[in-house]
């Protein structure tokens, strides 16, 4: 969960990294609402996104996203909003995104280790089960999968080669842009090594860090109509930052979370079906209520889905 700095915290972090005011400027002027946000000529990603807190309408969301998703490149607010995108201040805080995890109280996982199976045996051996024994996956297994879902595989470095600005970290899935705004939760459940609760994926620092929420989140994510999820291995739950990707693909910028979901599923399933555990994707979770447990305001960041893990039968 963010954690809450002090004023002096903040004070002395800006003194130390002057380019954060930047980066903060660039954030702020993006969230200020317009009441001709609707009227615009031309829809800026950042107007949609404005247009999002002004809008009285209470359409259904789905039909909204599919009527409005730009068709082609040649639509003007989207070449705007990717012009803009590669100013120095937008780069930084793409460059810097890892500053945003805070390492108070996380745990360090174990070092992933290299799967072997090959990709065709794993491809066609993957299946979803919603049969699960309760027996415990261990802390290795839920590292390979973390790993393979969102780990860190490298840098590409922005600017002139011999001098960069800074350096994008990559990760195991691709993200449009390489702004990942997918964050993942895991509710352990049996877990070896770790105690039963929620946690909060650091991908930079290859750990898990304790969620204040606790035993509310256990309560909302552990609920299942068609499964006993007391004894699957543990959950994770997949989390939309809508000012992400937003500011710069607009109502692409959904679109192209969910892809990155699906590019983070593919992974999953294939290294849980290499490493012998069972799993399925969920879609009979209480969105709001998992959202209100982990502390998500439901208009910016938002709970698009959920997959169990766990030993099968």
């Amino acid at each position: 969960m963010p954690y809450e700095r002090s004023k002096e915290e903040v004070e002395t972090a800006l003194s130390r990294h002057g380019y954060l005011r930047e980066v903060g400027g660039f954030a702020m002027q993006h969230t200020i609402v317009s009441l001709y946000s609707s009227s615009t000529v031309v829809n800026t990603p950042e107007t949609v996104v404005r247009g999002r807190w002004a809008t009285a309408d209470d359409d259904f969301a789905g039909e909204q996203l599919l009527l409005n998703y730009r068709c082609d490149n040649s639509r003007m607010g989207f070449q705007l909003g990717v012009g803009r995108f590669y100013q120095p201040d937008a780069v930084l805080s793409s460059c810097h995104a890892d500053l945003e995890e805070d390492l108070r109280g996380a745990i360090p996982l174990p070092k992933p280790k290299a799967i072997k199976v090959g990709l065709t045996a794993a491809v066609t051996a993957r299946r979803s089960t919603r049969e699960f024994t309760g027996r415990p996956v261990g802390l290795a297994d839920l590292s390979v999968l973390l790993f393979h879902c969102q780990g860190a595989t490298g840098e590409l470095p922005y600017g002139n080669p011999a001098d960069p600005h800074g350096a994008i970290r990559l990760r195991t899935a691709p993200s449009g842009g390489g702004l990942y705004p997918v964050s993942i939760f895991v509710q352990a459940v049996h877990v070896t090594g770790l105690e039963a609760g929620t946690y909060a994926y650091l991908p930079h620092a290859h750990a898990v860090q304790p969620v204040p929420a606790g035993t509310a989140a256990a309560d909302a994510v552990l609920r299942s109509p068609d499964l006993d999820m007391t004894r699957v291995g543990f959950v994770l739950v997949f989390v939309y930052d809508l000012y992400r990707n937003s500011r710069k693909y607009g109502d692409s910028g959904v679109v192209f979370g969910l892809i990155e979901v699906g590019a983070i599923l593919q992974n999953l399933h294939l290294a849980r079906t290499a490493v012998g555990l069972a799993g399925c994707d969920q879609g009979s979770y209480d969105k709001q209520l998992i959202e209100r447990a982990l502390g998500l305001d439901g208009h910016t960041r938002h709970v698009v889905h959920v997959t169990v893990v766990g030993q099968g039968e």
